[in-house]
């Protein structure tokens, strides 16, 4: 079987929550509620009766590590993003089929290395394909690393899409991370956006070495057009890199990004925020921030878009989308989290996983199903509620929509 080798792995953290929708308009006007009509989901969920006017989200099947999702089938023209696996559509006066397909991706080996950076030995994981259309930096999240991102479900599709559209991916951490020591005293471990030069900024300068030394060995071309995608503080990070080098195009999950970068780049830059984000540095006002430095990059001639991920409903299979948990195991996570009230008549998860956690903690005999599960079991259930609670997490549901910003920006 095809399938992506991590050549170096470690612990899923929580630490680091990453999550997009369609660009900035509110999606078409609900028609007037009627009688129910039915939804038929082969390869994937949704199934079910729906009024006309509702909002009706629909997924995949979960797909192996040698495959991802290819496309919608059927009433697409309703479809918010039909080459997305999971999008929606507001349920017309009328029965409606679809059908999910796969496409298998080649075989690739991430190689993992330790190279030397500005002062350091830096961690890295890398993939160059041959013919590549451009190379993309992938960066980790407050508190994160690099072995998070390989680590994580979610940027491991990211990857997987990646190379299969011909982009070279290179992973590293912040020079914080690595001294697992807070240099600065700002109370956090991640990535230094100041000062904004690259030479005394060390991960500016890690980066710019650790790419010099892959130019040096002649396995990437100076010329490749460069990206990154960055998650929350790697967001933040991502505008300032992808504008201090000039990179064809950055993008920023869960982060609004710094003032005075909105304010001079000329690197196009697409914002994919989460509706529900509950982290202090972004929140309501965040969203609200990468709207406005959307409109205003656009105002004054610099391509950017602007996604925002919507709450969406679970489904029984969903915690089995990783892997991690069979899809027995998964039914019956749902049935016990529906059965303790933390899932609503239409599958919304209420809250936050926060308050789960605690009353798994508080009350373990009344979740005797999530008490079993592993360590990483239990990080993947939780990945997967805090992806459906537009929570700050990073996300596969809009790969496609950045895969096409890398490449063709607002073309």
């Amino acid at each position: 079987m095809k399938k992506i080798t991590i050549i170096i792995s470690g612990i899923l953290s929580l630490g680091y929550l990453f999550s997009c929708n369609k660009e900035s308009g509110s999606g078409p006007t609900p028609p007037p509620t009627s009688d129910s009509f039915i939804v038929t989901v082969n390869n994937g969920y949704g199934s079910g009766k729906y009024k006309s006017g509702d909002t009706v989200h629909i997924f995949s099947v979960a797909y192996g590590t040698d495959q991802l999702f290819n496309t919608w089938r059927g009433d697409i023209s309703l479809l918010q993003s039909p080459n997305e696996w999971h999008t929606w559509f507001i349920m017309p006066n009328n029965n409606i089929t679809l059908t999910g397909s796969l496409e298998g991706v080649p075989d690739f080996t991430l190689q993992y290395e330790q190279i030397k950076g500005k002062s350091i030995l830096k961690p890295v994981y890398y993939y160059f394909p041959q013919n590549e259309k451009g190379l993309v930096y992938l960066l980790h999240g407050t508190n994160g690393n690099a072995a998070n991102i390989m680590n994580s479900y979610e940027w491991q599709q990211m990857i997987k899409d990646l190379v299969n559209n011909q982009f070279g991916v290179m992973i590293t951490e912040a020079e914080e991370s690595t001294l697992n020591s807070d240099t600065n005293g700002d109370g956090k471990i991640r990535w230094d956006l100041l000062p904004y030069d690259t030479t005394s900024n060390i991960d500016f300068a890690n980066i710019r070495i650790i790419t010099d030394t892959f130019y040096n060995r002649r396995v990437i071309s100076r010329t490749t057009p460069r990206y990154s995608i960055g998650m929350s503080d790697g967001g933040f990070f991502s505008g300032a890199l992808s504008s201090i080098y000039n990179f064809k195009a950055g993008v920023q999950y869960c982060a609004q990004g710094s003032t005075t970068i909105i304010q001079n780049t000329t690197v196009p830059i697409q914002f994919c925020m989460a509706r529900k984000d509950d982290n202090p540095s972004v929140g309501t006002a965040g969203d609200a921030q990468a709207l406005s430095n959307y409109q205003a990059l656009n105002a004054r001639g610099v391509c950017s878009k602007f996604f925002i991920n919507e709450r969406s409903p679970l489904y029984p299979e969903r915690f089995a989308r990783s892997g991690d948990i069979p899809l027995t195991l998964s039914v019956s996570v749902f049935n016990e989290l529906k059965s303790n009230g933390y899932i609503d008549n239409k599958n919304y998860f209420i809250g936050y996983p926060d308050s789960l956690t605690s009353a798994v903690q508080n009350n373990p005999s009344n979740f005797p199903v999530i008490k079993s599960l592993s360590f990483n079991q239990l990080n993947a259930m939780l990945s997967e509620i805090n992806i459906a609670v537009a929570d700050h997490h990073i996300y596969s549901d809009y790969n496609r929509a950045t895969l096409k910003f890398l490449t063709s920006q607002c073309q």
